[in-house]
């Protein structure tokens, strides 16, 4: 690094602390060391300063230092990207902006449905506030950690358990990299009635550039909330390999008919063994949420029930009553939990067991500071039997020729596509562990890619390869680029190539 931009580094900090003061601005080693630390043993990156502004207003200035000191920015929510970098940037020498003191619930309509958060809301914190103020809605969930960020999850276009995080979108606030704040859709405009029902707005609907794309800084979004609905109940299945085909043809027909109306989650082995109290499991476990009135519950899970017993399953209805029993499975309680909208440490508690020899933490959130290593491929394919069974085949054999056993989740979200995530777990203090496991992450998302199949999500560590594919019309997205941060100093390298 040059006299030059060592420089340019030191005015910017000292001109970021006069924005958000002393406290706030980190550039001390060994905060910008253990910034780096990540459960997928990624190299470490040079990091500038970690800087946690508290308004929007912050971020701005924030920006336009960057522009005129020419230091890139990488922002992240709450740093729990776990799997695919954590909080590490694509390239060295950027500042990292954590945007967790940006913290607000600004507002929940219950009539309209939605609520306006902030990067650092946590899905703990949104199920709270509704169980509190709004217990006729509920959020929609992930299995991560209850303190992870409702929006950085959104922003990377994540799954919950009832349906796609991005399709919950009904405006985002954002700072582009010219330091201009902007919002999308009707709140773009001032006006006395409620703006969020229409979420396309007028004109060009810009809210899909900042999603996966390092075109802004979002600080607020107004998302959708799902009611609460009179009756739910719990279907969950088994089933072995060679059922698995059907078993996915037949959920196809479900959603077709308009019996299911939430994502479907099918886990391998690996998967359950790591959260269930038993010790043998069928191959495949599968979920999901009939909810609506009583009969229209009744209706729904006996033509679920008949449908995939017939493909080969066998399935479970499972009740408030039955997940909250005393000796209930662990796997089942967590299911029930999550699909009625309530976070749980469950499957981050699975994460820890699937490692031989490691404890849970007292605070699982520790992951990048523990030796659990983790590593997550995240394909998507259409939901079809044949090409199912094509996309396991290949992640099997890719794993077995490294000696891995992959925990798989394959989740069709509705008759037209799924959403598979192969985490790869190891232990970091096993050099030879490690090296296998990257080099199978490497190899798994190759193999996948020339078999024809492509990804809806992707780490730090493949995004420069991901931009050589014809995935995406990475030239036009350079023009975005250019427009939008003409000085390239938001997140180089994330989700486009850097020209």
């Amino acid at each position: 690094m040059g006299q030059n931009s060592r420089a340019g580094d030191e005015r910017a900090v000292a001109r970021w602390r006069d924005i958000v003061g002393a406290d706030a601005v980190a550039d001390d080693e060994a905060t910008l060391t253990a910034a780096s630390h990540n459960t997928s043993a990624f190299p470490s990156r040079r990091v500038v300063a970690v800087l946690r502004p508290s308004d929007p207003d912050q971020v701005a200035r924030i920006v336009q230092v960057a522009r005129e000191e020419k230091v890139p920015l990488h922002p992240y929510s709450t740093g729990r990207n776990w799997g695919l970098g954590s909080r590490l940037p694509v390239q060295d020498g950027c500042a990292l902006l954590d945007l967790s003191a940006l913290n607000r619930i600004r507002e929940v309509d219950t009539t309209g449905r939605y609520a306006i958060v902030e990067p650092g809301v946590t899905q703990l914190q949104l199920a709270d506030h509704l169980a509190a103020h709004a217990p006729d809605l509920v959020a929609n969930v992930t299995g991560s950690s209850p303190h992870s960020s409702v929006l950085g999850n959104l922003l990377e276009r994540g799954t919950g358990f009832r349906r796609h995080r991005a399709d919950e979108v009904r405006g985002l606030e954002v700072v582009l990299g010219t330091g201009q704040r902007i919002r999308t859709g009707l709140w773009a405009g001032e006006g006395t009635r409620q703006l969020h029902h229409y979420a396309h707005g007028i004109g060009p609907r810009l809210d899909g550039l900042f999603l996966q794309s390092n075109l802004g800084i979002v600080t607020a979004a107004v998302v959708d909330l799902l009611p609460r609905q009179e009756h739910l109940r719990l279907l969950m299945f088994t089933l072995s390999e060679t059922a698995l085909p059907g078993v996915v043809d037949a959920v196809r027909g479900l959603f077709l008919r308009g019996t299911l109306r939430s994502i479907v989650h099918i886990f391998n082995d690996k998967r359950i063994l790591a959260m269930t109290d038993s010790d043998r499991v069928p191959t495949w476990t599968g979920a999901v949420a009939v909810d609506g009135t009583q009969e229209q519950v009744a209706l729904a899970t006996a033509d679920a029930e008949r449908t995939l017993s017939a493909a080969g399953a066998t399935v479970r209805v499972i009740g408030a009553e039955d997940a909250g029993q005393p000796d209930a499975d662990p796997i089942v309680t967590a299911m029930y939990d999550v699909h009625t909208g309530r976070p749980t440490t469950a499957f981050l508690h699975g994460l820890y067991q699937s490692v031989p020899g490691k404890e849970t933490p007292a605070d699982p959130d520790v992951l990048d500071g523990t030796t659990v290593g983790y590593l997550a491929c995240m394909p998507v394919a259409a939901v079809d039997g044949q090409t199912v069974a094509d996309l396991v085949a290949t992640i099997e054999k890719t794993c077995a020729d490294h000696g891995l056993v992959p925990a798989i989740a394959v989740n069709p979200t509705g008759p037209d596509y799924l959403e598979s995530v192969v985490n790869l777990y190891f232990d970091r203090t096993d050099p030879e562990q490690e090296e296998s496991a990257r080099a199978c992450n490497t190899e798994l998302h190759r193999r996948l890619y020339e078999d024809g199949f492509r990804f809806y999500r992707v780490g730090v560590e493949t995004m420069e390869t991901l931009t050589t594919w014809d995935t995406a019309p990475w030239e036009a997205i350079g023009l975005l680029k250019d427009a939008l941060d003409p000085d390239g100093i938001l997140s180089p390298g994330r989700y486009a190539r850097v020209f």
